[in-house]
């Protein structure tokens, strides 16, 4: 799970996605690999504070959230730096573990990136890297607005050098209003542009820790084909 920039629903796409499965009957298991601002971050309504927290919950996971989220850093910033600042080194090796212990458990994996998919890890390492190193697919969140056919082309053509494919991208809805022009058109100039690209939409959720309604919308979204092994 990467995205188009941050704060463009990826926590939520990922739990609904999450909540979907286990209502198929899957055993799923998420990652945050690496959560900056932790501590900066608004409690939500059910209480839980942290983009794993939620992750965990909407899988239902008795894993440690260590596991689920194996560094937690404090500023609002890229890894690199919240790292840095910290005096914290990320080690992959902690990483690559992390992701071995939640697939004993699952039939689906879900890893959910920060920001962007070329935001540093450190200084070598970008998420592209790290999903490339997985053998990961992709499902690029992309923020429905003025921007996003940019922000989706880039990051599909990083992914398509990095031999990286990319599974779907879902356009989600940022507003609970009438769409401007740009909104009610970039669904379709992205079918347009990326015709070889499945291009799903998520809906605005006003309720995004009520797992039913995520799953809900994971459903009306034709999020469903993203849980089959099968699917593109």
């Amino acid at each position: 799970m990467t995205g188009t920039d941050t704060g463009i629903g990826k926590t939520v796409v990922s739990c609904a996605l999450a909540a979907r499965a286990r209502q198929l009957g899957l055993r799923v298991q998420a990652m945050k690999p690496i959560e900056s601002g932790v501590v900066e971050r608004r409690v939500s309504e059910s209480g839980l504070a942290s983009d794993a927290d939620r992750l965990r919950a909407a899988c239902g996971s008795t894993l440690p959230l260590s596991v689920v989220r194996p560094y937690a850093l404090e500023e609002p910033l890229a890894p690199m730096i919240a790292a840095a600042r910290a005096d914290v080194r990320i080690d992959i090796a902690v990483l690559d573990a992390a992701l071995a212990r939640l697939e004993q458990d699952a039939d689906v994996v879900l890893v959910e990136g920060a920001g962007g998919l070329l935001v540093p890890i450190d200084i070598r390492l970008s998420y592209l890297d790290l999903f490339a190193r997985w053998h990961a697919p992709l499902i690029l969140v992309a923020g429905n607005k003025l921007g996003v056919l940019n922000h989706v082309l880039l990051s599909v053509r990083a992914a398509e050098a990095a031999g990286v494919p990319v599974r779907a991208i879902v356009l989600t809805a940022l507003a609970h209003r009438d769409a401007t022009i740009a909104e009610a058109t970039n669904f379709d100039a992205l079918v347009t542009l990326l015709p070889h690209y499945t291009i799903l939409r998520f809906p605005w959720v006003d309720r995004p820790d009520d797992l039913d309604i995520l799953a809900a919308a994971a459903q009306g979204g034709g999020l469903d084909a993203l849980l089959s092994p099968s699917s593109p």
